[in-house]
C-alpha cells in the first residue's frame, strides 16, 4: 500500500470505526466534493485487511445512506484484494454541499475532520444564490435595546449545552455579531429582529374547530411575539388540543399522544424556518379540526421540490432563511438541514399516523390526520408487562445512544457483560428491543 492519507483519502483500521469513517467522507465532500475511505489499513499505510462476509458491504451501504446527507451523487463500496488480503474501499463524489453526518457538519483540514463554524456553514448556503432570501439581511431601524436579552442568553446557553458552539456570553452586541444578526451600523438585521425582538414583530393564527369545516363556531385567536415565542405558543397550542391515551408501564403512568410530539415539532419548526416572512397579509397558521391538524406557512418549498426528496436524502436542503435556520441549528432546535421530513415520515409510519401535504405558489401546508378511534384502540390504563428498574435503565441508555456496545452498557450499569447479555436476550424475546444490522456496525432499536 503506497498511498498516504490526505484531504481526499482516509485510512481506518477496522469496520468498527465506520462512524468515524462516514464523518471523514462528509468532511471530504464538503471540502473537495469527493473522498476515498479505505478500511483495513493503518494510518501509516500498512495493510491489515478486513474479515469479509456476505452482509458487510450491504451493512456499510445502509449505514452511509442513513447517516450521510444528502446522498452523494457517486457512492462506490467494494472489496479490494492486494497480495491475497482483502480490504474495503468506499468512494464518494457530490457537489450538493453542505453534507452532514450524524446530524452535524464537518470540513476537512489536512487529514482531520473539524466541525464547521456557524460562518462556514452559512457560507455554504450563501453560495446557493437561489436557495435563500435576501430579506434576512435588510437593515432595520432597531438596535440591541430592542431585543429580549434574557431570551438571547438562554439560546446561547442551549447552543453550548448542545455542543453546537463554544462561546461564553459576554454581551448582546458581541453575541449578535457572532450570529451575524447585526449590521456594521449596529442595527438589527431583519432576521435578528424577528428572532429576538421584544417588540412582537410576528403574528401567527391559531384555531380549534369542533368539526372538519370552519363553518361551525370554534376558537380563533392571534398571537404576537418573536419567532421563539411563536414557536413555543404554536407547539403548546397543538399539544393542548390533541388527545392522549394513558398507559401504566411498570409503576409509571405514560401519556401517549395521538400524533407523535416530535413529528409535530419538526413540522412546526419547518414552518418557521421556511416561512416567507415578507409576504404581507399572510400568516403562519396552526388549525385543529376534528379529523386533522393543519400547519401552514407562507412561502412554498424551493422550486416545488417534493419533501420526499429531502427525506430520502436524494437532494440537500434548500434553505430560504439561512440566518434563522442557522440559529435554530446552533441552539439544537433542528439537526442537519433537510432531515426534519425524514424524521416526521418515519415517526408517522411507526405510529400509523396518516398525513399529506401540498405546496403551491402561496405556501406549504402539512396535514396530520387524526385517529377517530384513538382512545378506544385499547383500554385506558392498560397494565403492560412490568419491567425491572434494571431493564428500564438499560433501555434508557439504548434510547440515548442506539450504537451503544455491550461493554459500554456493562460499565454504565456496573454489571458484568454476561449479565447484560442475559437481559438483552430477555428484552429481545419480549419484543422490547431488536438488533438491526451486524454486531459490529449495527444498532439497537426500541420496539415498544
Amino acid at each position: 500500500m503506497k498511498k498516504k492519507e490526505s484531504e481526499v483519502l482516509e485510512f481506518r483500521k477496522s469496520i468498527s470505526q465506520l462512524k468515524e469513517g462516514i464523518i471523514g467522507l462528509c468532511s471530504m465532500l464538503n471540502k473537495h466534493h469527493k473522498g476515498e475511505l479505505l478500511f483495513g489499513i493503518q494510518d501509516d499505510g500498512t495493510l491489515l485487511g478486513v474479515k469479509m462476509n456476505s452482509h458487510l458491504l450491504d451493512n456499510i451501504r445502509r449505514e452511509i445512506k442513513s447517516n450521510l446527507r444528502p446522498l452523494p451523487e457517486v457512492l462506490i463500496i467494494q472489496e479490494v484484494q492486494e497480495n491475497g488480503i482483502s480490504y474495503v474501499r468506499v468512494y464518494v463524489e457530490g457537489k450538493d454541499t453542505p453534507y452532514s453526518s450524524y446530524g452535524r457538519y464537518y470540513i476537512r483540514i489536512s487529514d482531520s475532520d473539524v466541525l464547521m463554524s456557524l460562518n462556514e456553514l452559512q457560507n455554504f448556503f450563501e453560495k446557493k444564490e437561489d436557495n435563500y432570501s435576501r430579506w434576512e439581511e435588510i437593515e432595520t431601524p432597531y438596535t440591541i435595546d430592542d431585543i429580549d436579552e434574557d431570551l438571547l442568553m438562554r439560546i446561547i446557553r442551549e447552543a453550548n449545552e448542545k455542543g453546537r458552539i463554544d462561546y461564553v456570553y459576554k454581551n448582546a452586541e458581541e453575541t449578535l455579531k457572532k450570529l451575524d444578526l447585526l449590521t456594521e451600523n449596529k442595527k438589527l438585521k431583519m432576521a435578528g429582529y424577528y428572532l429576538f425582538s421584544k417588540n412582537k414583530p410576528l403574528t401567527i393564527k391559531l384555531a380549534n374547530y369542533p368539526t372538519d369545516t370552519r363553518v361551525d363556531f370554534g376558537e380563533i385567536k392571534e398571537f404576537k411575539g418573536n419567532i421563539f415565542e411563536c414557536i413555543e405558543t404554536a407547539l403548546s397550542y397543538i399539544q393542548n388540543h390533541i388527545s392522549y391515551r394513558s398507559d401504566i408501564i411498570g409503576i409509571e403512568r405514560i401519556e401517549t399522544p395521538e400524533i407523535p410530539i416530535r413529528a409535530i415539532r419538526e413540522i412546526v419548526l419547518n414552518s418557521f424556518a421556511h416561512c416567507k416572512y415578507e409576504m404581507q397579509g399572510d400568516y403562519n397558521q396552526y388549525i385543529i379540526y376534528r379529523s386533522s391538524i393543519v400547519i401552514y406557512n407562507p412561502g412554498s418549498i424551493y422550486k416545488n421540490v417534493d419533501p420526499l426528496k429531502f427525506a430520502s436524502a436524494e437532494i440537500g436542503s434548500k434553505v430560504r432563511n439561512i440566518l434563522i435556520s442557522s440559529v435554530f441549528y446552533k441552539c439544537g432546535y433542528i439537526d442537519a438541514f433537510g432531515t426534519g421530513f425524514d424524521r416526521t415520515f418515519t415517526l408517522c409510519a411507526k405510529n400509523n399516523v396518516k398525513y399529506h401535504y401540498s405546496n403551491d405558489e402561496f405556501g406549504f401546508k402539512f396535514v396530520f390526520e387524526r385517529k377517530k378511534d384513538f382512545l378506544s384502540m385499547h383500554e385506558t390504563d392498560k397494565i403492560h408487562e412490568q419491567l425491572t428498574s434494571f431493564d428500564e435503565n438499560l433501555i434508557r441508555y439504548i434510547l440515548e445512544n442506539k450504537y451503544i456496545t455491550i461493554p459500554d452498557l456493562a460499565r454504565k450499569l456496573k454489571k458484568s457483560q454476561a449479565t447484560i447479555y442475559r437481559h438483552i436476550e430477555k428484552l429481545t424475546n419480549k419484543n422490547k428491543i431488536r438488533r438491526v444490522g451486524s454486531r459490529k456496525v449495527g444498532y439497537w432499536e426500541i420496539i415498544d
